[in-house]
């Protein structure tokens, strides 16, 4: 019989702790490397990159050394699952630009933080492929294989309710973003992602999930950049066309979310 990986709320915590840890010194090494004349469209990959294998070497050291298996299921769900989940994941950015836009972006502390990540943006976006690479690629797998694969994987292992275990992994994995609109954005599409993970116990599920809201987010970026007023803050108006998409979103929401509580019903049953 099999030993799983297993993970309760503090060693989450610690894990996090660790992780943005890692970033801090992260800056240090992205200084280095462009010290070194590394080309520009390396740095963003490699430093993002960094911290996460180190993680994943530690936490892999760690589990081989207790000899306990971090259960990982690449499986593929049926088609018509992908329909339903990409169609309620379409609904969710549409209520999660809503929800995070009401967060504040001007005044002497939010003002100036929303300011550094459009530098940083703007910075970054005029090197397309490394930054859509690791946006659209690179960070949906290792983020979602950290925050549903280890550590929502290993608390639904160790006995957590799935709710708690869902909300508790999306707040983490809302805090590593380290910026209040992202902060909140992670536990909308966290919690979401988290839920799929829990019907379908597939990693690739989330990870096409995570691909699909990356690269909606960069084509629109790419797609509006021309206009200057894209990141001027700004809250999206409640008019009555978009109270009627929201409503509408909302319910194809709800809907998917109790077809798919069935469904994971049934399979249990059998």
């Amino acid at each position: 019989m099999k030993n799983y990986f297993k993970i309760n709320y503090i060693e989450s915590i610690l894990l996090i702790i660790g992780f943005i840890a890692l970033n801090f010194f992260n800056l240090i090494l992205r200084k280095l490397l462009i010290y070194i004349n590394l080309p520009e469209n390396m740095i963003f990959s490699i430093s993002y990159t960094l911290p996460f294998i180190f993680l994943f070497f530690f936490i892999s050291r760690q589990a081989q050394k207790k000899s306990l298996t971090i259960d990982l299921s690449m499986s593929l769900s049926p088609w018509y699952i992908y329909f339903i989940i990409f169609c309620m994941m379409f609904c969710m950015i549409i209520i999660n630009e809503y929800i995070s836009s009401l967060v504040p972006k001007e005044g002497p502390i939010l003002g100036n933080m929303y300011k550094e990540i459009e530098e940083f943006l703007i910075s970054e976006i005029q090197n397309p492929i490394p930054f859509f690479s690791t946006t659209v690629l690179l960070a949906p797998i290792c983020e979602e294989v950290l925050f549903r694969g280890i550590i929502l994987n290993g608390m639904l292992k160790n006995k957590i309710h799935p709710i708690k275990a869902i909300l508790f992994s999306s707040f983490l994995f809302g805090l590593t973003h380290l910026n209040p609109w992202q902060f909140v954005g992670g536990i909308i599409i966290g919690s979401f992602i988290g839920f799929i993970y829990f019907i379908t116990s597939s990693i690739i599920d989330c990870i096409l999930l995570h691909i699909f809201n990356n690269a909606f987010a960069v084509f629109t970026m790419f797609l509006f950049m021309k206009n200057k007023d894209f990141f001027a803050p700004k809250k999206i108006s409640l008019d009555i066309n978009f109270v009627l998409i929201l409503i509408i979103s909302f319910i194809i929401v709800m809907s998917g979310s109790i077809f798919l509580l069935k469904k994971k019903k049934e399979s249990i049953k059998n």
